[in-house]
């Protein structure tokens, strides 16, 4: 069965690197997968050729253009399934079905971003023309229930990720030589966007705040995006550590075994891939108590959570944990162990069990 993911685009993401591990795998259940990107080339590219998945980049076009579609449809030609990632994909991916009636199209959505105005019309209408909508935790399947047709298949396929071995002792001193650590680090890193829904401006803040008297205490940043100079101006107090890495498109995952926190105060999450594979490399964690978060971190033996926009309670909570090794374990332990019930081989199954069912059997 040919599936064809469709998405924003190429460049480094956590949904993107979630899209192309989904297709990559699929292929031992006999799918033929391929990506489609709305946009420019990017290193997505070259992760998704390297595991055996075409890319075909659809080039700097604007969603729901008469140019835009006519593309969109010859590079899912042929697919039995078209599956859309987040709300614009899916949009354009419902109107090129105009092109290829017998085409099915199905959804995942990876964020909370309820469509408004025009939009939620169309939305609603394209529900009505997919075969289900997938929600990636509790949180967004009650937003999508607030706005879908009475009766649109919703269903709910948690992220899941490759549970790797611990990492070794020699993996962590070649993480940390990378980051520019010190021996004595005592490391709080974030991966992700540099952007305000992921809160790293609170992160700093909260660095500065409350552990400038903790010389032992380094914040490592590992990404890109709108808030980079501001970053870069706000952690400046934090001197030397600070550890402001931009993007970094090969191994960014392998450097969490070089970390001794994980913190992601995000201010809006719907399910954070870089906070599963933080718990897969037993990193306790600090973030703000969305549901979302606490759907990963239910009770607190795994992590520390903190009102969100507190930044003193962020504070407080990275302290906490920098002064305490032990307690620092315990949570990375229990952290590790949870998250086995968030594995890529269910993901893949499941998703592979839904594009089966949702293609006709022609006799």
């Amino acid at each position: 069965m040919k599936v064809a993911h469709v998405i924003h685009g190429l460049e480094v993401g956590g949904l993107e690197r979630l899209v192309v591990n989904l297709a990559a795998r699929s292929r031992e259940h006999g799918m033929e997968p391929s990506l489609v990107a709305f946009g420019h080339d990017g290193p997505v590219r070259a992760w998704a050729e390297a595991a055996g998945v075409p890319v075909h980049p659809l080039g700097d076009v604007r969603g729901l253009t008469v140019e835009g579609l006519r593309r969109l449809a010859r590079a899912v030609s042929g697919a039995a399934v078209a599956h859309a990632h987040d709300l614009g994909p899916w949009l354009n991916a419902v109107a090129a079905r105009g092109l290829a009636p017998r085409m099915r199209v199905l959804a995942t959505f990876h964020q909370l971003s309820p469509p408004t105005g025009g939009r939620r019309r169309a939305a609603r209408f394209g529900a009505r023309l997919s075969s289900a909508l997938v929600a990636c935790g509790s949180e967004v399947r009650a937003e999508l229930r607030g706005w879908v047709p009475p009766g649109t298949p919703v269903v709910t396929i948690a992220n899941g990720i490759s549970l790797m071995a611990p990492a070794t002792l020699e993996q962590r001193a070649r993480a940390r030589r990378r980051m520019g650590l010190p021996d004595d680090a005592v490391a709080i890193g974030y991966l992700g966007r540099m952007h305000p829904e992921k809160g790293p401006d609170l992160l700093v803040q909260a660095m500065v705040r409350h552990l400038t008297d903790l010389p032992q205490a380094h914040l490592v940043l590992v990404g890109g995006g709108p808030l980079d100079e501001a970053i870069r101006a706000a952690a400046a107090p934090l001197g030397g550590r600070a550890h402001l890495l931009g993007q970094v498109v090969d191994g960014a995952a392998e450097l969490l075994a070089g970390l001794d926190v994980y913190a992601q105060p995000s201010r809006r999450e719907g399910r954070s891939l870089a906070m599963l594979e933080a718990m897969a490399a037993s990193l306790p964690t600090v973030a703000h108590r969305l549901p979302a978060v606490a759907e990963l971190h239910p009770d607190g033996s795994t992590a520390m959570l903190v009102p969100p926009g507190n930044v003193a309670a962020l504070g407080a909570a990275l302290r906490a944990l920098v002064r305490d090794p032990a307690r620092r374990a315990s949570l990375g332990n229990a952290a590790r162990a949870r998250v086995a019930a968030f594995s890529m081989d269910r993901m893949v199954e499941a998703y592979v069990h839904l594009w089966r069912a949702s293609v006709p059997v022609r006799g």
